[in-house]
Order: structure tokens, then sequence, then C-alpha cells
């Protein structure tokens, strides 16, 4: 029950907002921001003490609670009036409605199981878990340190506060949320109408890559939020440049760093091209102002990530862990290098179930970039450029309908161009601008939902073209049936998804199938080789003075966080310690000796027994399967 401290103290954050900008919108991101930075602040401050544990913890929370009812308590009561809406604007927030629904119910009822969660975005939760902090530790998966963490900040305080990853892949599900309210505010800022804002949080909300992300513990919704936080605090700063809105712009840009590596090159064009506005068209008289909040805003920032940056220098000797993190970085920049990623991003978003019509795609790529169509250089780790396909997943599902209407829409803005308010120009700066260093500093993959992100910033533009479009008769039918296109083209994704399926109702949907299988959806076949090693692990008496461990030898790419599951399942509170063996490892040599003492259990990828070499001469092998071996110390029996 120790949760529900989280989602009071959200309400209590709302109400106070609520109060003081007398706007539900305005209420909900700014909760969500300071609640935010909450979850950071609790989280870095108890790792300080080794003492991220559940009872700490919700200790630190009810301490913020109680300063927000004390604020509460000094406040005069005044809470808004809801303000009435047409029926076309009902209607569409009546299927934003029923997308965050569904996607809320697939969330909970299923467990995170997307490749990159098992590896490392949960995996890593658990060793901080285990060691009651978040500080660095030895790991053969780089991931699970360097890589930027505040999602699973999040995801950490929900699972000590509920002892389970029940609430896990909500993280990503309330961002969604966020991230629809931020764009109606940013088109309103723009000068759209209340329909048109609100069409905005639906190209959002219908977006089949979003769709299928809210319901998984990977980080791109919660990315693309902070981005579209920021992309508002800094439109609304033009004419409203108060302290919290400056407070606002700053958290928002730390918090986003601190999501995703990606983030760089998306925060950068909206926070360069509103300064140049700030300074050229709208001609403040004191530029120094300008200046001054520029500057704050990134020192804030960089506040907000220094813990993560002095954790990767001190591991990694770098502050952003370049070192070891570079394989997604282009090789070469050059005009080349970004006709090329764009063109494959493009068309690897229009797979669909004609495989004709995906041959022929490939077939034109081919044409544009010939041998160069799988560049080393501009490709991540190697991979080559295939015909686009139609699936549901979110690792590789395109968003057809989305991509057709941005080239569309892209087009026919130059013919409506001159009747576009200088302010409403800045949204297609800042999309031409994202697109082209997005495409111009990270390699091209087969792993489409790094481009949730791109597509969430281009939206306010597309409602301004939309907008545009509107004032005619034919064209408002065409805009209309576009719509509903977006809406049923979105019940796929929400009910047939291939890892958390709904629908049909059979042993695969998640209602029927045990949780335990559900977290090998993407493997299925590992299921009975994971259970066979665990149900191999038997510890009679448990207690902290035995120090009993269990040693992982696997590699960086394989699924960890299923064994903590499993573990848990079987130990429940006992769980034995779980660490990495490092061998070679410029941080830590095991020898022979550390692993006699420490370690009775050893879990070992089968392609690694021979890199252990005589390390194991003191291990019977006690479980055989296709992929691991559980190896047992014979003096430790």
């Amino acid at each position: 029950m120790m949760i529900i401290i989280l989602p009071i103290s959200f309400s209590l954050l709302f109400y106070y907002f609520l109060i003081t900008t007398q706007s539900f919108r305005l209420a909900i991101i700014n909760s969500y921001l300071f609640f935010s930075l909450q979850i950071l602040l609790i989280t870095e401050f108890l790792t300080f003490f080794n003492s991220l544990i559940m009872a700490e913890v919700f200790l630190a929370h009810l301490f913020f609670n109680i300063i927000y009812i004390s604020l509460l308590f000094r406040m005069k009561i005044k809470i808004p009036r809801p303000k009435t809406i047409n029926n076309k604007s009902t209607i569409i927030l009546l299927m934003i409605g029923f997308i965050v629904l569904i996607t809320f119910i697939t969330a909970i009822f299923s467990p995170s199981n997307n490749w990159d969660s098992m590896t490392y975005h949960m995996a890593r939760i658990a060793h901080w878990i285990q060691n009651e902090g978040v500080d660095f530790f030895l790991t053969n998966n780089y991931r699970q340190n360097a890589y930027s963490p505040f999602n699973e900040f999040i995801i950490l305080n929900l699972q000590l506060l509920s002892n389970s990853d029940l609430f896990a892949n909500l993280s990503q599900w309330f961002s969604l949320i966020i991230c629809v309210t931020a764009t109606t505010l940013i088109t309103k800022e723009f000068g759209l109408n209340k329909y048109f804002q609100i069409v905005s949080g639906f190209l959002v909300c219908t977006l089949p890559l979003a769709i299928l992300q809210a319901s998984t513990t990977k980080n791109d919704v919660v990315l693309s939020t902070f981005i579209m936080l920021f992309y508002y605090y800094q439109i609304n700063s033009i004419n409203n440049q108060s302290k919290l809105n400056l407070v606002c712009s700053g958290i928002s840009l730390g918090l986003g760093v601190l999501s995703k590596g990606t983030s760089y090159s998306l925060l950068f064009p909206i926070g360069i091209i509103f300064f140049l506005y700030n300074i050229i068209i709208k001609n403040y008289k004191s530029k120094l102002t300008v200046i001054y909040r520029a500057v704050t805003t990134v020192i804030i920032g960089l506040l907000i990530n220094l813990p993560h940056y002095f954790r990767c220098h001190i591991k990694y000797n770098d502050f952003l862990a370049m070192n070891v993190n570079s394989e997604a970085k282009n090789e070469t920049l050059s005009i080349f290098t970004v006709f090329s990623n764009l063109i494959r991003w493009t068309a690897l978003q229009l797979g669909s179930t004609f495989e004709l019509l995906n041959w022929y795609i490939y077939k034109i790529v081919k044409i544009f970039l010939g041998d160069k169509i799988s560049d080393p250089g501009t490709s991540y780790m190697d991979l080559d450029f295939r015909p686009p396909f139609f699936m549901i997943h979110e690792d590789h599902s395109g968003n057809l309908i989305h991509t057709l209407l941005i080239i569309f829409l892209f087009i026919i803005s130059f013919y409506y161009i001159k009747r576009f308010k200088k302010i409403q120009l800045i949204s297609l700066i800042i999309s031409i601008f994202s697109i082209i260093l997005f495409c111009l500093l990270f390699k091209w993959n087969p792993y489409t939902g790094r481009t949730i992100p791109i597509f969430i910033i281009t939206t306010p533009f597309l409602s301004i073209v939309l907008n545009q479009l509107y004032f005619s008769y034919k064209m408002k039918i065409v805009i209309n049936l576009i719509f509903l296109s977006l809406f049923l083209y979105s019940m796929p994704f929400l009910f047939f998804n291939k890892a958390r399926p709904i629908l049909p109702f059979d042993n695969n949907s998640i209602f029927y199938k045990q949780r335990i299988k559900n977290y090998f959806s993407n493997r299925p076949d590992l299921y009975d080789q994971y259970f066979r090693i665990v149900d191999g692990i038997h510890i009679k008496k448990f207690d902290e003075n035995n120090n009993i461990k269990i040693g992982l030898f696997i590699g960086g790419d394989s699924w960890e966080y299923p064994f903590w599951v499993m573990l848990k399942n079987k130990f429940h509170s006992n769980i034995p310690d779980i660490e990495h063996l490092i061998i070679n490892n410029h941080n830590k040599f095991y020898t022979k000796k550390d692993l006699k003492k420490i370690h009775k259990f050893l879990i070992v990828e089968n392609k690694y027994l021979k890199v252990l070499g005589d390390f194991t001469e003191n291990y019977s092998n006690e479980v055989l399967t296709d992929d691991f071996s559980l190896l047992i110390n014979s003096s430790m029996k």
C-alpha cells in the first residue's frame, strides 16, 4: 500500500498548480515536472547515504507531501470551471480517452517484456534495489551503467514502494498523457483554436509506435515528453518571462538529457531557435535578459545531470561515457549522410502487408543510395538495409499514415506559408532542424522506436497546416476522414501487439497467459531454460551471514532480468545477491580465490564457458540447457 504515496504527491502538486495557474492543463504538466524532480532528488539523496530502500523512499515522499500540504493550507481555494467544448472536440477527446484506457490495461496486465528492458532497463533497476543505490556496478553490459537513467529512476520508485514490477510500465503510459497535454498547450501558443489543440494531441496519441511503447519500460515516450515540455516552456517564455517558467525550462531540459542520450540533438534545435527568435525577431530591449535566461536554463539542466556525469567520469573517465558508447554515432558527417539516413528511416516507416510494395520501396532506396545503402559508416553495427515490412511491435513497427501525412503536409505547406504568422514558422524550422540533426549525428538502424520524438516534434507544425486546410469545405471532409483513418489504424496496435496482445482471447492473450510467461513473449524458447536454471538453485537455509551469492557470466545483450524475476518468485525477500563476473575487464579482475569464496552458484552463458577456463575447476555443472549452464561450487555444497 506504500505505492499510494506517489499518486497522493502528484495530486497535491496538481491541486497547488491548479489554484495558482487556474488552468487544468498547466497544472498537469507543472505537476508532472516537479513530481519528476521530486523522484530525482529522493533517488540521488538516498543513494548518497546508501539508503535507497522501501521505508526510506516512503518517508522521503511523505516529507515532500507534508511540504505540499503546508503550502495548500496557506492558499485561498479557487478552482476554475471546466470550459465547454463542441461536439467535434468531444469526439476527438473520446477517441484519445479510449486509446489511453486500452494502453493502461495493457500496461498493467502485461509485465515489461521488451528486449532492451530484459537486457538493461529493468536489469539495472534490480541491481540498484539490491545495492540500495544507483551507483555504478560491475557488469558486462555497459548500458546498465552508462545510459541515461531517469526513466528507470521513476520505475525504481514504483518498484520499491510496491515491491513488484506491476506498475513499471506506467512510467511510459503516464508520460504519454503528459506529452499529449504539452502538445496541445504548444499549439495553443501558436494561436490554434481549441479544436486543433485537441487534434494535435490526437496526432500524438494515435502514433502506432507511441501506442506500442506506452505499455513498455523503454524510454522514448518519456524523452518525447520532456522535449515537448521544454518546447512549451520555451515558446511560453516569449511573452511570459516569469521565474517559474525559467525554472521549468531548466528542469525539463535537464530531465530530457537524463532520459536518453539522443536528447541533445532534439533539445538543442528548440533551445537555439527560440533564443535566436527572442534576440532577432522579438527584439527585446535587454538582450542581456535573454542571454541570462538561456544560460540559467542550461545551468539548471547541467546541475540535474551532474551526479550521472560524475559517475560516468569515475567509471569510464569520460563525463558522457562516449568512449564505451560510440557505436550509434555517424562516422561521416555530410549532406549525403543526412539524405541517406532520412530516406532509409522514411522507407522503414512505410512497411505494409503488401510484399510487392515493400520490395518496390526497397528498390527506390537502392536507386538513390546504390552501394551506400548499407554503408557501415552510417549504419548501426553494420546492419544491412532490408525491405520494409509490417509488424505490430515496439521495436520494428512503422508509422505509415503519420509518415504519409507528414510528407503531404510539408509539401503543401509551401502554398500556405505566407498565411503563417512569424511565430508559427518556428514550428517548421524546429521540425526541419531536428530531423536534419538527428539524421546527421546518429546512424540508421532498423529499430524504429527511437524516431518517436521526431514524429512528436513535428506535430505542432502539422496541426498548423491542417488548420489552414480546414477552411476549405472539401478539405474539411478529407481531414475528418484522415482522423477517422488514424483512429481505426490504431486498433491493431492497441489489441494485437505481438509482445502483449489483448486479442484474440486465447492462450496468447495477456489475460490468459501466466504473467511469468509473458516476460518471454519475444523469446518463448528461453522460458524452459530459465526455469530449469533457477529450479536447480537450492539454498537450505539462507541468512546474511552465510554470504551466498550467485555469479552471472552472460553477454551484454543477454536477457538478465527474467533471472531476477524467477529468483524473487522462488526466494521472495531472501533472494541471494546477484553480481556479474567480469573477466579481463579494466575495472576489476576476479581471481580463482574470489570465485571460491563468494559464489556458490554460477549462471553462465554457454558460449562463454571456455572464457572462464580453469576458473571453474572447482565447480560442477548442475544444469545444462541450450544456452545456459548452472554451475555449483563443490566446496560450498
